[in-house]
């Protein structure tokens, strides 16, 4: 998915083993050394030991292509349960069609097989994951060299597995195998030293190198936390990778590497904590003098609770004047907007209106001077009279200066929508949780296309074909557009994905109003929202970053910006943030600086 991002010709740290891939450490290399000398000393059995993820699968596809052309190797990857299986598989891949399900039948025709085998050949089983086979096939296995072929030793047997098959080989029942056994080698973990050299080497096999996709800082945390583990290395290293990609980020740092470590509980609690506190010192001293873990928790939640009430406050202070916060806060009491919005003029006349309807007709036909409070005394009597025909005109003209709000009001609780005030903040919030753009009509409003998923699919590499680009801002377009859809990263194969149009009309979001918002982006944290602060297209606007809870259970931020007083005002800014590679909707984007 990010190959082309970061100028690989392949992925460089797929899981899968792939014997192209694969760096000879020297723990490798003697292993290798010592699976070749079983083979052509003519050994009989062989036992290669190593932990999860310690490259015995590579080694062996390695080894497969590397062994004499007269010596017949086949691998077993995944051995069957009993010996009858056991020996069927090996038929089978020798083109030798099991006889019957019997043993002494199947042992006949593979010591058949070894016989028509001239002088110089030699037949090796290379049984990978040898420790899930239970002590009783392994003792059946050892009885396969019969008397007849024993001499000739055209049976080569090489156990490869986990740690725990040496335990089952000391076992009262094979111990005497165990001690049989000559060639008995180790994968051991890869120093840090070889944990660098090891991700430099799959880098150079995609055409790239550390120095330009790994900061030092990353490279440290990574080989230190796979404690010399190459899967872990490969898991890490994709890992951070993919989230590079999704933030549009060149050189992997510490920070998405951190995030990485914690996502996938490579992390202790301590290092999670400390990361965490890394934007600031006194924090992080604070809380690594700190032993008690409870405490330490509790600390960081109240710091976590004071730093929302903070952006809270702010938020009402910079994007709500004081009249429209009741208002949009409780839309259905026009009264009680009523109350708070008048000045001082006649409160008197605003405090007979709500008892005694007929009063309210009454100053409305003689209100010569007060204008502001008759306006305002015609707010409740509104609703139900329907004064919608007057409501249109006030409303952009409120909009655009302080002087003309209070003449506006009336017409806004005066229709029955009291919140017209209020409805592009009701437009910002909108779109936050996944449910609120409904499963029926948004998709068919919004989806043009539909794609089938194909294999390992997720939704960015769906984006990168059908878009141009992958990210969280067009995935979650796409996750607006397909509710059911729970995870980005988890599709069926062959599930259907609706395709949302993506352009720069489809980047605003209309209010009842007329006026409108500009989406943004959304992104996987709060803060990598920060470039658009101070960007001049965007000044006098409010942009609001907005949590936005997936089904998963992660938390995305969307960032909106306005009020626009009309479509061709949002689409200018749109325009100028796509010109600018600023956009992430579109090929191009670049966070600036």
């Amino acid at each position: 998915m990010y190959t082309w991002f970061y100028g690989f010709s392949e992925e460089p740290f797929n899981v899968n083993p792939d014997p192209v891939f694969l760096y000879l450490t020297k723990t490798h290399q003697q292993a290798l050394d010592d699976m070749v000398r079983a083979l052509q000393e003519r050994k009989g059995f062989a036992l290669i030991l190593g932990d999860l993820g310690s490259g015995k699968t590579t080694l062996i596809q390695y080894f497969l292509n590397t062994v004499d052309p007269k010596t017949l190797v086949k691998a077993i990857f995944h051995p069957p349960g009993t010996i009858e299986d056991l020996l069927e598989e090996v038929l089978r891949n020798l083109g030798v069609p099991a006889a019957s399900h019997d043993k002494d039948s199947l042992v006949g025709q593979l010591n058949d097989f070894l016989h028509r085998l001239s002088p110089e050949e030699t037949l090796a089983l290379v049984i990978d994951e040898a420790h899930e086979m239970s002590s009783k096939v392994i003792e059946d296995l050892r009885l396969l060299p019969t008397p007849e072929n024993i001499s000739s030793r055209k049976l080569q047997v090489l156990l490869v597995g986990q740690p725990e098959l040496k335990d089952v080989l000391k076992s009262e029942r094979l111990k005497d195998f165990l001690e049989t056994i000559e060639v008995q080698g180790e994968l051991h973990p890869l120093s840090e030293e070889e944990s660098r050299l090891y991700i430099s080497h799959r880098l150079q096999k995609a055409d790239s190198e550390i120095s330009r996709v790994f900061t030092p800082d990353a490279l440290d945390l990574i080989c230190q936390h796979a404690k010399g583990n190459p899967r872990k290395l490969n898991i890490l290293c994709d890992n951070s990778f993919l989230i590079g990609y999704g933030l549009s980020k060149k050189k992997v740092d510490s920070a998405i590497v951190s995030e990485v470590l914690e996502d996938l509980d490579f992390a202790g609690e301590e290092e999670r904590i400390a990361w965490k506190s890394e934007e600031s010192l006194k924090p992080k001293t604070l809380a690594y003098r700190i032993k008690n873990p409870l405490f330490r928790k509790l600390a960081y939640s109240l710091l976590a609770l004071c730093g929302v009430g903070a952006i809270i406050l702010l938020g009402r202070m910079y994007l709500k004047s004081p009249e429209e916060t009741v208002s949009s806060r409780f839309p259905i009491k026009p009264p009680v907007v009523k109350e708070i919005r008048p000045p001082e003029a006649k409160p008197d006349l605003a405090a007979k209106s709500p008892p005694q309807p007929e009063a309210e007709k009454k100053p409305s036909a003689g209100v010569p001077e007060p204008s502001s409070p008759a306006i305002a005394e015609k707010k409740p009597s509104t609703p139900p009279s329907g004064g919608e025909t007057k409501s249109p005109v006030p409303l952009p003209v409120a909009e655009t200066g302080p002087a003309p709000r209070k003449p506006e009001s009336p017409p806004v609780a005066g229709g029955p929508k009291p919140s017209a005030k209020a409805e592009p903040k009701f437009a910002v919030t909108k779109p936050i949780p996944v449910q609120a753009s409904g499963p029926g009509a948004k998709e068919e409003a919004v989806a043009k296309k539909t794609v089938l998923v194909r294999g390992k699919d997720t939704l960015y590499s769906i984006a990168l074909r059908n878009y141009g680009v992958a990210n969280t801002s067009i995935v979650d377009q796409i996750l607006e557009a397909n509710p059911k859809i729970g995870d980005p990263n988890k599709l069926s194969d062959r599930q259907s994905v609706r395709l949302p149009e993506v352009h720069e009309e489809s980047l605003l979001i209309p209010s009842a109003d007329g006026t409108c918002q500009v989406r943004l982006g959304t992104f996987l944290k709060a803060e990598y929202a920060a470039f658009l602060k101070g960007e001049p297209s965007l000044r006098g606007k409010t942009v609001e970053v907005i949590p936005r809870k997936l089904p998963s259970g992660e938390t995305w931020y969307r960032a909106v910006a306005g009020q626009f007083n009309t479509r061709e005002e949002g689409l200018k800014v749109i325009q100028e943030l796509k010109r600018k590679g600023l956009s992430p909707y579109f090929p191009g984007f670049r966070k600036k600086k």
